[in-house]
């Protein structure tokens, strides 16, 4: 039980941290997703339902601080967690390569499954327009996530020894 009232502060102030580094970094030129690369280390790492209840929360916050359609983010999360899950059985999710492609196509996914579903249901067609802007999005995130999986390790072996 103390597990789900710490990821839900922890969820909180992990989303208030990614506004602010989008805002003062990037200037809104894209968002910077410590939170999808979080649900990809908790795929690889965690148990089916611990994980798939983070990937809601931190779907369902980003939902909240962003202001898209509610419910479109959790969804999102959940499927790339799950494949995040189910993958880490077949490779070996240690060495930085296979982090790197592996998250660059989850954002890849996740802005594929979000420009369809704008595109389903509001008829605009944002992939034509932006499609440097998500590549770069991809890229930026694949490049950082090595290095927020070895904070995440050293975070979990200092919290573990002491």
């Amino acid at each position: 039980m103390i597990y789900y009232i710490l990821l839900l502060i922890s969820s909180v102030f992990l989303i208030v941290l990614q506004s602010m580094i989008t805002d003062i970094i990037f200037s809104n030129y894209f968002m910077f997703e410590i939170s999808l690369v979080i649900v990809i280390y908790a795929g690889f790492h965690l148990d089916l339902m611990k994980g798939t209840v983070m990937a809601f929360l931190l779907g369902l916050f980003v939902d909240c601080v962003g202001g898209a359609i509610l419910g479109l983010y959790p969804f999102v999360y959940i499927i790339v967690f799950w494949s995040s899950f189910f993958i880490s059985d077949l490779m070996d999710t240690e060495k930085t390569h296979v982090v790197i492609f592996f998250s660059f196509f989850c954002v890849l996914l996740k802005e594929i499954v979000l420009n369809t579903f704008y595109y389903m249901a509001y008829n605009i067609n944002l992939f034509l327009n932006t499609y440097y802007i998500i590549f770069t999005h991809a890229l930026v995130i694949s490049l950082v996530a090595p290095l927020i999986f070895y904070l995440m390790d050293r975070t979990g072996i200092f919290l573990y020894e002491n």
